[in-house]
């Protein structure tokens, strides 16, 4: 029975330009990534609207709070655990940033229609 072949023995597929533009994609994603988490905080101001006889949800604005703030961290690390685990076996990498974004964004907007949706 033969041995399986190594990632060293692969020819590289990927070339330096495209590693410099995965980092550069991914900085940018952490600059938006702290922007996204802080801003999901001010989702906890739907909780203005709970005066009078307007009844409300607390723990779903407070579930809308965490999904809209900790999510990006979770899009994050996922992405970035893809990155490496793609750069071991020399594949492509650009697109890994640029669907966390997407799929980062989909879930921030999420948590405020939770947070949103626990209003009246």
């Amino acid at each position: 029975m033969s041995q399986p072949a190594s990632y060293d023995d692969l020819p590289p597929q990927t070339s330096t330009v495209e590693r410099v533009v995965t980092v550069l994609l991914m900085l940018g994603l952490a600059v938006l990534l702290l922007i996204a988490s802080f801003l999901g905080l001010f989702f906890a101001m739907a909780s203005d609207g709970c005066v009078g006889d307007v009844r409300c949800n607390g723990a779903q604005i407070g579930a809308g709070i965490v999904v809209a703030s900790g999510s990006p961290w979770v899009v994050y690390v996922v992405a970035l655990v893809v990155v490496v685990v793609r750069w071991v076996r020399r594949k492509r990498t650009w697109w890994v940033p640029l669907a966390a974004l997407v799929v980062g964004a989909l879930l921030w907007v999420v948590g405020g229609l939770i947070a949103a949706s626990a209003v009246g």
